[in-house]
């Protein structure tokens, strides 16, 4: 009996003790380090996705059992890890170093995991890369330099413009449709709408590069994916941020100078035709006296306002994080207020029990344009500040050179202009505004139906709504042209909505043996619809400026629009890992799109990627200096839809009237292919991680080649001149290297250095087209021409052979190699250069001495070339003498001076040389100093009697410096604004007046409670 007993109180204890260890506990304690508390370490259960971070005070709180493991983490230290004992305190003193697992979780969207176990190539920009740019105003042009194989290229220096993304090389036939995918949480949106995020809102960008870790994007994620993350609440003490800066921007000085009033007259009497020629002079005199510059009188110093408020903070069961935000930019254009945004986002996340757990997103942005014409034509302040003669004064004089005053005693603009045009009475009296509301909503949950296995469900929806108001004043220069005499002022209105929603469900399932062999499995289903609707009206007679919503008769025929596409997609994805060791990584995703033929809806996109941890291995624990070696391989085959509108595919009609009734009619010339495909992206690559010396040298370089199958191009030559057609139109490949670099120098507790490089070459082969009734087979794109063998885009031009010294006479290489001084078009010959950099990348570095600070970020670009129509107009050699010339146009061939760099003028030499050449296809590489921002932090110390974290002062300076032998700034996307659509344009093909690059000079402040 007492043996019985004693079996039975033996079991008790030992149940006792196995319950005990099973329950968690709260465990409390204060991280420290030589200086202190330390605030924002980072607390997590190891193995778990539990976490907290410690307070203000260095302070934190957490439930765990005991036996766990707590991973202490912070940026600049290594690794702590403590054992949960009997003791419900655990202290820990972090130390100065850099911590192995600093990135521990990459978000590529779907799917987060492991960065010592990613096998796929990932780029990650934090946050604090993104807000040291803040003057770049958008988020996508903040990661130009920042990710290797990324390309960066701003589509012009309009206040809050969007930028051309494009990764590894991307090129499509369709010209801006290479771009990026942007997912912001989870939703597929635009570019411009990820350029409307607040960067003080995003926690990280992850660019997803190869073709493994972009098939779970399948028929989007053929260009690569940008995965933004925005901010969450995290389980600490609330906590409030204030980030204010104000400053002033300008545009980049020109590395050219433009004639002056006594330069223009006396280059006009040379070539005996201009404004000056045949006048008095007294009237000559006069003209002198007007001399200005029309850059001073047409642009100004920009405002540029940033402010932002934020609030985080929660418990283990609710977390917030809230934000508001404003900015402004006027512009540098006179009497403009170009940019202002208002953004606002609420992000809550509520764990309702140890197996639910329920989140929302919200995030809205409200953005005004009020911007001039920047298109090809007359009504562009930035052509009309070049062409304009400085002689021609900007208000209107009488013949005593006296201002002429309107009746209410305000002068009035010189409208007697050789250009035809008052761009200054335009900007006041032809006015534009643009509006942009948009809105996302993300609500999700999270179920753990049993352990190891989780189903996650999230509803994304976009909306979107864009609202224009063009407004010709009444009796403005513009009406009294093209108005009406009898209702005076027009103004037109026109926008569009457009809701997105994508409905998506996941089953996430993890399967451990004996804690060697990992396995993840998810599969996943997502429905995704587009709706769009659109309208246009005009209205005439107006009673006066002042009153635009006034019109008392419609101009035309009112139009609507509407259309709309959906994708279904089902995705499997197999993450297997042996001890962190060997990773392999399986994907597949089967997409069905609307906008593709009837006979070729749907499509399988599948990629695998492997990794070997090398430094795991037992024979590497003798190779001390060595921290981190990994090698990985990738191959995926993608889908894309190419850039192809809703309707593509389809044959579409109109209506008209027709004897009397209806009759239709094919609309925009376009027939249907019910055999259109996707276009096939095929990526492999092979890479290298590694870091060494306590994790102060870290690396990456890979290998990788993206040929593009069956690109899509809407094609005459299938079907005759009249109409076209959709088709698969060939291949082209895009192969390189691609380096990251990031070197700690010194790292103690007053002074920390670091510098950071990243590169890529590339090189580009169109290897198949497919034009049968084209006797070239070759595709021409503008100045430039896709053909079998050579570069994508390669300009086709006449080779410019030099002036003839003994006739002054340009002349022009022949097909055959001989010179010949009269030009055709029948002698254009591919040049071997593309606007496409061979070279590009960043490089900086980052340095902090006590409360002091310093960041620099350069950028560059090799081997692009731009066509500089801007320098062909400006040394128009004679053919334009009503324009204003640089003062280079004076070095042109006489008889005493044969060697000059230009020919003589048409007046001079009877022939015309304003001719299309590549006389004036410009390489445009260029290094620029894009950030220098310096600032000092004030810490708790400073001010003991408030609740203050920190307080940093700054100042941020944006394009200070720039090395180019281009004739202008080299940085060149969409080269006219209006005149090419931003999604069509090949970037950086030519110059052509649009929005300049600007100069940014910030000072702000930064306050964390």
């Amino acid at each position: 009996m007492r043996s019985k007993f004693k079996w039975i109180l033996t079991l008790f204890v030992a149940l006792s003790m196995q319950f005990s260890f099973a329950q968690e506990k709260t465990i409390s304690g204060t991280v420290t380090d030589a200086s202190g508390p330390v605030p924002g370490v980072n607390i997590v259960v190891k193995g778990t996705k539990k976490g907290v971070q410690t307070n203000i005070d260095g302070k934190y709180t957490i439930n765990a059992k005991q036996g766990d493991v707590l991973v202490f983490s912070f940026v600049g230290t290594s690794d702590v890890t403590k054992v949960v004992g009997s003791s419900n305190t655990i202290n820990t003193v972090i130390q100065q170093g850099v911590s192995l697992s600093e990135v521990v979780v990459t978000n590529l969207g779907y799917l987060s995991k492991d960065s010592r176990k990613l096998s796929s190539s990932v780029s990650t920009v934090s946050n604090e890369e993104l807000t040291r740019q803040s003057p770049t105003i958008t988020v996508v042009n903040a990661l130009q330099g920042q990710a290797a194989g990324v390309q960066v290229t701003a589509a012009n220096g309009k206040p809050g413009a969007n930028a051309y993304v494009t990764i590894r090389g991307a090129v499509s036939i369709t010209g801006g449709s290479a771009q990026a995918v942007y997912v912001v949480d989870g939703a597929f949106v635009s570019g411009s709408e990820a350029s409307a995020l607040a960067a003080t809102d995003i926690e990280s960008v992850n660019v997803l590069k190869d073709g493994a870790a972009a098939a779970i994007y399948g028929v989007r994620g053929a260009n690569g994916v940008v995965v933004i993350t925005t901010k969450r609440g995290k389980n600490q003490k609330a906590k409030f941020s204030f980030n204010s800066s104000a400053g002033f921007s300008q545009k980049i000085k020109d590395p050219f100078t433009m004639m002056n009033a006594a330069d223009k007259i006396r280059y006009e009497s040379i070539i005996g035709q201009g404004g000056s020629v045949g006048v008095t002079p007294a009237a000559l005199a006069l003209l002198n006296s007007y001399d200005h510059n029309w850059q001073d009188d047409l642009l100004k110093d920009g405002f540029l306002q940033n402010n932002n408020f934020s609030y985080s903070g929660g418990t283990d069961q609710f977390t917030n994080f809230m934000s508001v935000g404003y900015t402004k930019d006027t512009g540098i254009i006179q009497d403009l207020n170009g940019f202002k945004r208002i953004t606002a986002r609420y992000n809550s996340e509520y764990k309702a029990n140890q197996t639910v757990t329920f989140g929302f997103n919200i995030g809205g942005s409200y953005e005004v344009f009020n911007e001039a014409r920047d298109r090809n034509n007359a009504q562009n302040p930035f052509r009309a500040m070049y062409d304009y003669n400085p002689y021609e004064p900007y208000y209107a004089r009488d013949a005593s050179g006296n201002i002429v005053n309107d009746a209410n005693g305000n002068p009035t603009f010189n409208t007697n202009l050789a250009s035809g045009f008052p761009i200054a009475e335009a900007i006041v009296n032809n006015t534009e505004q643009q509006r942009f509301f948009r809105l996302y909503g993300r609500p999700y949950m999270n179920l753990e139906v049993v352990k190891n296995l989780n189903f996650k469900t999230q509803m994304n929806m976009n909306y979107e709504r864009y609202q224009r108001e063009s407004f010709l004043k009444p009796n403005s220069f513009l009406d009294q042209i093209v108005g009406d005499p009898a209702a005076r002022g027009q103004k037109t209105d026109n926008g569009w909505d457009n809701l997105d929603y994508q409905w998506t469900n996941s089953l996430n399932y993890k399967y451990s043996i004996n804690e060697k062999h990992n396995f993840e499995a998810t599969a996943l289903y997502e429905y995704y619809k587009s709706n769009f609707r659109s309208y246009a009206l005009t209205r005439k007679g107006y009673v006066n400026g002042d009153l635009p919503t006034a019109g008392t008769a419609v101009v035309g025929v009112p139009s609507t629009g509407r259309s709309e596409n959906a994708t279904i997609s089902f995705f499997g994805n197999i993450d297997y890992d042996y001890e962190g060791k060997y990773l392999v990584s399986l994907y597949g995703r089967r997409d069905g799109s609307s906008v593709l033929g009837k006979n070729n809806k749907y499509e399988f996109a599948k990629g695998a990627s492997v990794g070997w941890n090398v430094t795991k291995e037992g024979f590497m624990n003798d190779v001390a200096w060595l921290d981190n070696l990994k090698l990985r391989a990738s191959y995926g085959e993608l889908n894309s839809t190419g850039g192809i509108g809703s309707y593509s595919a389809q044959s579409l009609f109109s209506t008209t009237p027709y004897g009397g009734g209806i009759g239709t009619v094919l609309t925009g010339s376009t027939v249907g292919n019910d055999d259109l495909r996707f276009e096939k992206a095929v990526k492999n690559e092979v890479g290298l991680e590694a870091a060494m010396f306590k994790n102060r040298l870290s690396f990456s370089t890979s290998y990788f080649s993206d040929t593009r199958k069956d690109f899509i191009y809407q094609d005459n030559t299938t079907v005759g001149t009249a109409f076209g057609a959709p088709i698969n139109a060939g291949d082209w490949t895009a192969k390189g290297y691609e380096l990251e670099l990031k070197g700690i120098i010194i790292s103690n507790k007053n002074t920390n250095l670091s510098v950071y490089f990243n590169g890529a070459m590339i090189d580009r082969k169109v290897n198949k087209l497919n034009r049968p009734n084209d006797p070239n087979n070759q595709l021409l794109r503008g100045l430039t021409v896709n053909k079998v063998g050579f570069q994508p885009d390669e300009y086709f031009l006449v080779p410019y052979a030099g002036v003839d010294r003994a006739t002054g006479l340009a002349t022009y290489t022949k097909l055959d190699g001989s010179t010949t001084s009269v030009y055709t078009e029948n002698d254009r010959v591919l040049t071997g250069k593309t606007p496409y950099a061979k070279y590009e990348g960043g490089f900086g570095l980052q340095f902090s001495h006590k409360g002091f600070d310093l960041s620099t970020d350069f950028v560059f670009k090799e081997g692009n070339y731009v066509y500089n129509y801007m320098w062909f107009n400006m040394n128009a050699d004679g053919a334009a003498p009503t324009r204003n010339q640089a003062v280079d146009a004076f070095d042109y061939w006489t008889t005493i001076n044969p060697d000059a760099s230009r020919p003589a003028p048409r007046q001079i030499s009877g022939v015309n040389s304003n001719v299309t050449s590549d006389r004036f296809l410009e390489d445009a590489s260029y290094i620029r100093l894009r950030n220098l921002n310096f600032g000092y932090t004030f810490n708790k110390k400073n001010f003991p009697s408030f609740p203050v974290q920190d307080v940093r002062v700054f100042v941020q300076m944006q394009n200070l410096l720039t090395w180019t032998k281009f004739n202008g700034d080299p940085e060149v996307g969409i080269g006219s604004g209006e005149t090419a659509d931003f999604n069509s344009a090949i970037p950086g093909q030519y110059a052509l007046y649009s929005y300049p690059t600007v100069q940014s000079f910030l000072f702000g402040v930064s306050i964390n409670l």
